[in-house]
């Protein structure tokens, strides 16, 4: 971009003149030159052209006459009463040289700012990760700016070249910082392994879990504020967790080691609403910084904070614009996880509900069966008292005939029963099964598990009522026959008196 102009244009007592106007940037100052048509030869012209314009020192003529006015925004960059023939070059320089000023006092600061900063990384005597990061913050800002077109190539090259000196200073910092940490790291890492062996072998010797718990808690602490190599850190911290755990499943079982979905999910949602709050307090505060007004100590920093606000305020946004970004996908995050514990809360909810329901229907079958084994005694009694009935008959032979016929209906009906029971039983087992299988069949859908558990319920029933059924029914057969033998014996016993009768 040319900061200097040569062109003819006229005085205000219409005299033509040679006009030659450039751009002092760092007093942000235009200055005119004129000289009088008389002295502006063909060679002076030339001149003017060919080696003013590109830097270079010209002598000007006894008539040259210089103006130097203020570059502002609103006013003209020509002395009043002079007219050019190309006003349009004016216009477009005054836009151009506007910019110029500005960009200059930007590349002003950040080398003011990048001077600071070395003379930070002078008085070091070790690797300070702090200015590490403002240097990193301060190239980033200016990588900003270069993507914003704010800076002009001489001003990059320049900022570039003294920033990478800054760089090869801290870095020299850093590896030398980096060996000496790699050095005591050793030791460190040699010191905290034969702790943690120690330790192991304590664990396994089963020693009092409590104290070495309490120990390794000391050792985490001690572990946290010594320096290790990145390596060491990992490799010792992989050991220190596996210690722990197996010290907790000691103590506690597996369960001290086991984490239910929801309580996962509850401390990934507490990590993100602290992440969620931290974000939203950044992005205030970059609100706040663009509300503030701009200050400036002296008249050229002051005018410069001014007038490139917009270039700042850009960035700001950039900035803003890219936290916000996060933050919604932070809040989307949070309402997902909100959605999943509320399903999985509702989830164990309706697994206790089924939990309480599958006792309650086991509770039933006992019962049930319970019921049915009292029934099933009442009727054994009953069949030992028609055995007693039986075993009164007269005669000695009809006893033992009878008495035998008894104890093989007796000792069927005893079978019965037993069968009886063992059936009974053998439901509960089966609804047992049934419930466990309905169970897992129903933990990843929980829709209808109330019917499934009634279903349960009634099958259950269903069973006992056949098994009762059965029992009775062969219950009543026996007792049938042993009535039958009792008829029989009766009218027997009627009979043989009146063929006495008859022989008579």
């Amino acid at each position: 971009m040319k900061t200097k102009i040569v062109l003819w244009g006229k005085t205000e007592k219409d005299e033509k003149v040679l006009v030659a106007i450039e751009l002092i940037e760092n007093e942000n100052i235009v200055r005119t030159i004129t000289i009088d048509e008389k002295d502006a030869t063909e060679v002076f012209y030339n001149l003017m052209l060919n080696e003013w314009r590109e830097g270079k020192e010209v002598d000007f003529p006894p008539s040259a006459k210089k103006y130097d006015k203020l570059l502002t925004v609103s006013e003209d960059i020509l002395p009043d009463g002079l007219s050019v023939e190309r006003p349009d070059l004016i216009i477009r320089a005054k836009t151009e040289w506007h910019f110029v000023v500005l960009s200059k006092k930007l590349y002003d600061m950040y080398s003011s700012e990048l001077e600071d900063i070395k003379e930070k990384l002078k008085g070091l005597s070790d690797y300070d990760n702090e200015i590490w990061e403002e240097l990193k913050g301060f190239w980033d800002k200016v990588q900003a700016q270069i993507r914003e077109k704010s800076l002009f190539r001489n001003h990059i090259e320049s900022l570039k070249v003294k920033t990478d000196e800054a760089f090869k200073l801290i870095k020299e910092l850093k590896k030398r910082g980096e060996k000496e940490l790699k050095e005591e790291s050793s030791k460190n890492f040699v010191q905290f392994t034969e702790i943690l062996n120690n330790i192991e072998e304590k664990v396994k010797g089963g020693l009092g879990l409590h104290p070495i718990f309490e120990e390794l808690k000391e050792i985490q602490q001690k572990f946290r504020e010594t320096d290790f190599s990145r390596d060491h850190r990992k490799a010792l911290w992989d050991r220190i967790d596996k210690v722990f755990k197996d010290v907790k499943e000691k103590r506690f079982g597996n369960k001290a080691s086991e984490k239910s979905p929801i309580t996962r999910m509850q401390r990934r949602y507490d990590g993100l609403l602290e992440a969620i709050d931290k974000m939203e307090k950044s992005i205030e505060r970059d609100k706040k910084e663009m509300a503030t007004p701009d200050q400036g100590g002296s008249f050229s920093f002051g005018q410069l904070e001014q007038e490139i606000r917009k270039v700042k305020l850009s960035m700001v946004e950039e900035r803003m614009r890219s936290k916000q970004e996060k933050l919604d996908d932070m809040l989307k995050t949070k309402d997902m996880l909100e959605s999943k514990m509320k399903s999985e809360s509702d989830r164990a909810e309706k697994q206790k509900q089924f939990e309480h329901a599958k006792k309650e229907a086991e509770e039933k079958i006992a019962r049930d069966i319970r019921d049915r084994n009292e029934q099933l005694g009442q009727n054994e009694d009953e069949l030992k008292k028609a055995a007693e009935k039986i075993s009164e008959s007269k005669t000695d032979s009809e006893k033992k005939e009878k008495k035998g016929i008894l104890q093989k209906l007796a000792e069927k009906a005893e079978e019965l029963i037993e069968e009886g029971k063992e059936q009974a039983e053998d439901a509960l087992i089966t609804m047992k099964a049934v419930a466990e299988v309905v169970k897992d069949k129903v933990e990843d859908k929980m829709d209808g598990m109330e019917d499934k558990l009634e279903d349960l319920k009634e099958k259950a029933s269903d069973i006992a009522d056949i098994i009762e059924d059965k029992v009775e029914e062969t219950v009543d057969r026996v007792k049938d026959k042993i009535e039958e033998l009792l008829d029989r014996d009766d009218d027997k016993e009627d009979k043989e008196p009146e063929a006495e009768e008859k022989k008579d």
